[in-house]
Formats: structure tokens, C-alpha cells, sequence
């Protein structure tokens, strides 16, 4: 992925389209912005979207919905005239200009070009060691190589390679869901072998020393305000090559675009669209801060977008990265190549969008570029990592982590003196621990006879017996709330003169309604009390079972077949439970598996929810009814190895993944019973579900490991999980472990459901996974309360940097 400021090198004009000249006339005239006046832009990209399958994935945390539906793109009304534009950029930038279709628009002259993408890759191969990398493995004597395209957008070099070398290991990561979404649909179209994830470039989600190539193309670096930014990602690229590895860095010329940019330009993109650009340097003259309103003559200005990159000399990029571990590669300038279609070029310079773009506008920032290679040294620790504890030297420099222990160390936040592996719980790391919990003085529906148990208490034993083995004692550093009825006024008094931290357990929901779980962290957050696990939106969200489907499906991750079911609302899709029945016949296929779109404590599904003909439909979703469930989501009944996938820690601090766990249902079916993790297996110890199930860590291939991590990284972030998470999986047939036999299909393993906030209990699916990698009870809470102290760590920091900015 690349941010081409075109024009940033040609003189500026003062000749402006005459609908520029117009759409200004009337924003500054009024005070209701462009967008509120005129249809912008986002109707057609929602199409687009739509088509592809990738609405939601571009709805990012900024973006809003208009009054029918389709996304609002960030910067769709103009500012005016603006004075200072390095005041206006976004602290992350990037997630609003590559958020949709836009981006590909602006720029698709190269990042659209597949001669111009040719050419750059056939310049790479001019470079012997990375030509043997492509090469290697081709005759089947050698393992292939592992390459990792790292902001890759749309997949436009990861394919190209994927296509011309397909032996290879290629992969792509990238921040931007829909860029990334479509390069997963654009490898399906050409059947390419490709691999892609979404994230931060500076949390990979690979295990250590794992790549012998890696790519950084077009302008990826140096997007940070922070100075340790660009650091931080050089670190984080250090952890994921081999020793000996090669990066490939492919950015703008600083010195030259110092001395040559011009304050303003503009470019027609279409026949009907076109871009005017404002450009200043930084007040320390490092970056290059930028602007862009793109105006459609048809509706006027329909995105007003601003971002910066910092300016580094070769000499400057030379240093940085021999600071973080890394011998630079020393390529001759003089010496030239011909690459085909007769293009002329200089080794360590990328000048290819110059001499072939067919738009023949300004190029900018991609029209002068330079190449840096450089090989990984692994007698040098890059400085993030160096006063780092031992332990994650050990993380780091482990070759092939144990199965399902990989973890991304902590690298770009200033308070991290260790791994997330290591979570230390002595001493306390909260002066003040007050617990949240369910209410046992109301009764709680969804438990067995809607009453607390005996087996309730006992949990709850255990939980404060664990947090005493933390240093948490009650009468000292430790609180209970429980009583719903005062829990607000309990908050609102706790002693001022502590630092209090809410340990927010209280999955049962306020007055214990499954519904308001959401609740408890709005009070929280209101009342301005920091606090463990989810915030209210994610909570609200992964309560919607078929809202998490659509979406991880947008998101490329794999999702059973279904179709919901609104007991009292006739929707275009299925009018009423005839027509139910025949959707399922045509899309699901019976046996399915019917659920509510909204529930907790596995309430509403049991055996029966396995339905195998339309009577048994009938039955089920009349006994539901009674239970005063209406809305369902009916299913494909997947009934393949069920897996799941825990993990602690947060996007700036890294994760921690548990082993993953599979569901051992050998005594179940030998007794002839359903397999599924039902109401039974949760409440009812009477159940054969309750005692005859049991968990065991799962057998799987490195490939399968890595893609169920690649894909819980990203629901994570889409869906705003913290701290801790379960997600979920089942085959639809067979194990799906990537062991099959030649010529064998492979089950596929889909999404079943979210959980932040997962269960916490002693004998939960969590405290399982924990005692995988021999860790007791109080260690697993220990680890959820270590990345909760860092994160709050994290961001009281991130505001302190942010209010001294501001104040500058």
C-alpha cells in the first residue's frame, strides 16, 4: 500500500477547474458542508463494495452511516481554506485514506497498473540474492522461499509474484481491510496461492525469524508522527526474518522531493474527477504534509483527506536502519539495467511510474524513487529490544515458537520492559482491584432454573482465591460489587485518594440481563474508571451472532452458510417458515443448525437444535417461541473438529495465543448423542454434555496454526476486542488440520462465534488452555490483568504525548 501525492514535483497552477472554483464558491458561503448538500461519493463505492463482498470491512472506527445505510467515507466535506495542513492530519492517517475504492481511484495510474507492477518486480530480479530467493525451492530440492509483502494494499506484488513464481510462500499484510479484501478476491480470481492478513505493520501476525524476503514498496514508509515510529516497524521487521534475510525498502527520495515539491497541483483521474493538492512541510521540515480534495464534477467536493510522510535521504535511511540490526546492501547508482519494454534505470532507484504511466499527470512522491536493501544481522538487537528482559530475547530468537505459544513481543509502546509472554503478578499491579460481578440476590435467566447454583459459589470461591494468590486480599486491596441495585452510587464513591481498576467479570449483565452486558463498561466508561476486557460497542456487537457473521464473511474470514429468521417481521429474504424451509433446501442443505441471533450462556441451543427436515424446523422453532426466542439464525450444520483460539494481549502491545484447544466429543457420540456444546454442557451437571465432554490441545499443521491466528487478529480489530478473547471454529467435515492425505479434500474450518470477554470461570474453556502450556487458574487472570495494566498504561501515555502536542 502507497500514498502517491501526485504533483508533489511540478510547478503549481493557478488555472483550477472551473466546478473546484464552483464547489468552493458555495462551501464558503455556507455553513452546511458539501456533503449535506449534494449525493456524495459513497452510494457508488457502497455498491462497489457490496459487490465484492467488503461493505462492512470498510466501515472503519471513523466512518459513519448516512440515513440509508452506506458508509460515509472521513473527509467527505471540505474545510475550506486551510492555513496550517500538518495541523490536520490524523494521528493514523492511513486508516481513513485507504478505508475504500477511493485510494484506487486517486492513484490508480501505478498502484492499478499491471505493466508498471511487472516492471518494479522485474526490477527487483535484477538483484541477484533476491532473484535466488524467487527462485529457490522451484526444483523441489529446496524448501521455497517465505516472502512477506508488508503494506501491501491490494495484493499488486504479492499476486504478480505468487503468479510468476508459484512455488512460492507469498503473504501480505496490511492495515486496510477492504485493500486487503480485495486482494484476497483478486488471488481467487487468478486461483493464486497468495496468503493475506489484516493489521498493523508494526504487530505481524508471524512467529519469529519466519521470512527470507521482505518487501516494504511505493511509499509505506515513514507514515508516524512518533520519532520511534518508523523505528518501531524496523524492529518489528528484524523479528520476522531469518538471519541472513533481506529487506527490500522502495520509498520517495527526500533530498530530491525537499527541493523539487510544489505547494499545489491538480490532476483530472477520470473524465469527471479530479484531485487539487496543497503541500507543506512539518514545522521541522521532516515530513512532507499533504492534502487532497477531490471533487466529481456532478457533485462537488466528495472527499477532503490530509496526511504526511516523512522525507528521508538515502544517507538518513542508510543510518536508521543500521541502527535497528540491519547491513545495507551497497548498489552503484551509475549502474544501469534495461528492463523490458525498453525502460532505463538505475539499480537502487525505482523511476518505472515515471516512464510508463499512461495518465501522463503528475507523479509526485512515486515519480523519484529510491531503493534500499538490507540484510538482517543477527549479532545486532535493534535498540526498542535491547533493554528488554531476557525472556523475550528468548521469544525472539526461537526459530519455530512451541504450537500455539507464538507471540508478537512488545515493541512500540513506551512502558514496555517485557515480552507479553511474561506476566508477572507480584507485586499487585493495581494499588485498588474492584471485581464486577453477576447479581446472586436477582434471579438470572439463562442459568439452570434461572437461579444461581451451587456450582456458581464455588466459581466464585476460586476466583478470589486465585486473586489472593495475586496479592489481592478483600479488606485490603481487593472489592466486590455484586449488588446491581447500588452498583452506580458503590463507583461513584470509591475512595479518591486510590487508584482504583475494575476487573469487569460480570458476563451475567446489569440486574443480570444477558442483553445489558454491555451496560457495566457504560457505566465505566462514564463514570471514567478504568476497567478490564470490552467496551460497550464490542460487546453490543459480538452479541449479534448473525451482525458477526456478515461481517467476518466481508472480512474474508470463512462463515458457515445461513440466513436469519425474524419470528415477527416478513423479510424479502424469508417471508415465513415455508419459505424457511425451502431457503434451507436451496442455500443450507439439511441437517442445520438453528440458534438465536441473540444470546448468551448458550441459551436456546441444545440437541434439538439439529434440525433434519422441515417437521423438525417446525418443532424446534415452536419450542423456542415459547421461550420467547424469535429471531434465529439458521445454519449449515458444520460437523467437523470444533477448535478454539484464545489470546491475550492488545494490537500495541502484541498477543499472547494460547495452545489451541479441541472440543473432545469421543464419549459423546459414542453414546450416540449430539456433538455440540450446548445449554446442557454449561449448566446442568446432571448432563451427559456437562461430564462426558472434554478439551485437549489440538494437532494442526504450522499453516493451519498460523491462518486461525491471522484470522482472530483481524475479527479482533474489527470488532474492538481488549485484553482477552476466544474465538470459536468448527469443520464443516473432517479436521481440517492440514494433514490430509494426498489427494484428500480438506475440510474447511469456519467461524462460529466471537467471545470477548470470554468465560472465566476455573473449569472454563480459558483456564483449559492455560493449564495447555502449564499455567494454573491464578496465572491465566495474572496474564488478562497484565495486558489490561499495559494497555491503560498505553493509552494514559499516548494522551499525555497527544495533550503536549496540542499544547505546542
Amino acid at each position: 500500500m502507497s500514498k502517491i501525492e501526485k504533483g508533489a514535483a511540478t510547478d503549481a497552477t493557478s488555472s483550477l477547474p472551473a466546478a473546484y472554483i464552483d464547489s468552493h464558491a458555495t462551501l464558503i458561503g455556507s455553513t452546511t458542508p458539501a456533503s449535506a448538500l449534494k449525493p456524495t461519493s459513497a452510494v457508488g463505492n457502497a455498491i462497489q463494495l457490496a459487490n465484492s463482498h467488503s461493505l462492512q470491512s470498510a466501515l472503519t472506527p471513523s466512518s459513519s452511516l448516512s440515513l440509508n445505510g452506506t458508509p460515509i467515507p472521513p473527509g467527505s466535506a471540505c474545510h475550506g481554506k486551510v492555513a496550517n495542513i500538518e495541523a490536520m492530519v490524523p494521528a493514523q492517517w492511513w486508516e481513513e485514506v485507504f478505508c475504500d475504492s477511493m485510494y484506487l481511484k486517486t492513484d490508480g495510474d501505478v498502484v492499478e497498473d499491471p505493466d508498471v507492477t511487472r516492471q518494479e518486480v522485474e526490477m527487483l530480479e535484477r538483484d541477484d540474492e533476491i532473484k535466488r530467493i524467487f527462485e529457490q525451492g522451484a526444483d523441489g530440492k529446496d524448501a521455497p522461499s517465505r516472502i512477506l509483502d508488508l503494506c501491501c494494499g491490494q495484493g499488486r506484488h504479492t499476486i504478480h509474484i505468487s503468479k510468476t513464481y508459484p512455488h512460492l510462500d507469498c503473504h501480505g499484510h496490511d492495515q486496510s481491510a477492504y485493500l486487503v479484501s480485495l486482494a484476497r478476491d483478486r488471488t481467487a480470481s487468478t486461483q493464486g496461492s497468495a496468503h493475506f492478513t489484516v493489521g498493523d505493520c508494526r504487530t505481524i501476525p508471524h512467529p519469529n525469524e519466519h521470512f527470507d524476503l521482505l518487501l516494504l514498496m511505493g511509499n509505506s514508509f515513514g507514515y508516524f508522527k512518533a520519532e520511534d515510529g518508523d523505528g518501531t516497524l524496523l524492529a518489528e521487521i528484524w523479528r520476522v526474518l531469518k538471519p541472513g534475510g533481506r529487506v527490500v525498502l522502495d520509498l520517495t527520495d527526500g533530498a530530491f522531493m525537499r527541493a523539487h515539491f510544489a505547494c499545489r497541483s491538480w490532476e483530472w483521474v477520470d473524465d469527471c474527477t479530479f484531485v487539487c493538492r496543497e503541500r507543506q512541510l512539518s514545522a521541522d521540515g521532516l515530513r512532507l504534509c499533504s492534502r487532497e480534495v477531490i471533487t466529481a464534477t456532478n457533485k462537488g467536493v466528495v472527499r477532503d483527506q490530509f496526511y504526511q510522510e516523512r522525507l528521508y535521504s538515502r544517507e538518513e535511511l542508510n543510518e536508521l536502519v543500521k541502527e535497528y540490526g540491519f547491513e545495507v546492501v551497497p548498489v552503484p547508482s551509475e549502474q544501469k539495467v534495461k528492463l523490458s519494454n525498453d525502460v532505463i534505470a538505475s539499480m537502487g532507484e525505482m523511476i518505472i511510474a515515471e516512464q510508463m504511466s499512461k495518465r501522463k499527470e503528475d507523479l509526485g512522491m512515486m515519480g523519484h524513487r529510491m531503493i534500499v536493501t538490507a540484510i538482517k544481522r543477527d549479532d545486532t538487537v535493534p535498540p526498542l529490544l535491547r533493554n528488554v528482559e531476557d525472556s523475550v530475547f528468548a521469544t525472539i530468537q526461537q526459530p519455530k515458537p512451541e504450537p500455539g505459544s507464538m507471540s508478537i513481543p512488545i515493541l512500540n509502546a513506551d512502558h514496555a520492559t517485557e515480552a507479553i509472554t511474561e506476566f508477572s503478578a507480584a507485586p499487585p499491579l493495581f494499588e485498588s482491584l474492584v471485581v464486577i460481578l453477576g447479581d446472586p440476590s436477582q434471579a438470572c435467566v439463562g442459568k439452570l432454573n434461572n437461579t444461581w447454583n451451587n456450582e456458581d459459589f464455588i466459581t466464585r470461591d476460586k476466583l478470589i482465591l486465585a486473586l489472593k494468590e495475586l496479592g489481592y486480599a478483600t479488606g485490603k486491596n481487593l472489592r466486590v460489587l455484586d449488588a446491581h441495585s447500588t452498583l452506580h452510587q458503590n463507583l461513584k464513591h470509591l475512595n479518591p485518594k486510590k487508584q482504583h481498576f475494575i476487573f469487569n467479570l460480570c458476563d451475567e449483565g446489569f440486574d443480570n440481563n444477558a442483553l445489558q452486558e454491555l451496560h457495566v463498561p457504560a457505566i465505566l466508561e462514564m463514570l471514567r474508571i478504568p476497567y478490564s476486557g470490552a467496551g460497550p460497542n464490542c460487546l453490543a456487537f459480538c452479541y449479534d451472532k448473525g451482525l458477526v457473521n456478515r461481517t467476518a464473511d466481508a472480512l474474508g474470514v470463512p462463515t458457515p452458510r445461513e440466513i436469519s429468521f425474524l419470528g415477527d417481521v416478513s423479510t424479502p429474504a424469508v417471508s415465513n417458515m415455508e419459505a424457511l424451509h425451502d431457503v434451507i433446501n436451496q442455500k443450507i442443505d439439511y441437517p442445520a443448525f438453528i440458534k438465536p441471533i441473540k444470546g448468551d450462556n448458550s441459551l436456546g441451543i441444545t440437541a434439538r437444535s439439529i434440525v433434519h427436515n422441515q417437521k423438525d424446523l417446525e418443532s424446534y422453532m415452536s419450542e423456542l417461541h415459547e421461550m420467547g426466542i424469535r429471531d434465529v439464525v439458521v445454519q449449515e450444520y458444520c460437523q467437523g473438529t470444533e477448535y478454539g483460539v484464545g489470546m491475550i494481549g492488545n494490537l500495541a502491545s502484541g498477543f499472547h495465543f494460547f495452545p489451541i484447544l479441541e472440543v473432545d466429543y469421543s464419549k459423546i457420540i459414542a453414546r450416540k448423542l449430539a456433538p455440540i456444546l450446548g445449554f446442557e454442557s454449561k449448566w446442568d451437571p446432571n448432563s451427559p454434555w456437562w461430564n462426558d465432554i472434554s478439551y485437549k490441545p489440538a494437532v494442526i499443521s504450522d499453516k493451519v496454526r498460523e491462518e486461525l491466528y491471522s484470522w482472530c487478529i483481524v475479527l479482533w480489530e474489527r470488532f474492538g476486542c481488549r485484553d482477552y478473547a476466544r474465538f470459536d471454529f468448527r469443520c464443516d467435515f473432517g479436521r481440517g488440520d492440514g494433514f490430509e492425505a494426498p489427494g484428500e479434500r480438506r475440510g474447511t474450518i469456519k467461524l462460529l462465534e466471537v467471545n470477548p470477554n470470554p468465560g472465566w470461570c476455573w473449569d472454563g474453556k480459558f483456564a483449559y488452555m492455560g493449564s495447555f502450556e502449564k499455567k494454573d487458574y491464578k496465572d491465566v487472570l495474572g496474564m488478562i490483568l497484565k495486558a489490561a495494566h499495559d494497555r491503560t498504561v498505553h493509552e494514559k501515555n499516548q494522551k499525555t504525548i497527544e495533550e503536549a502536542a496540542a499544547s505546542k
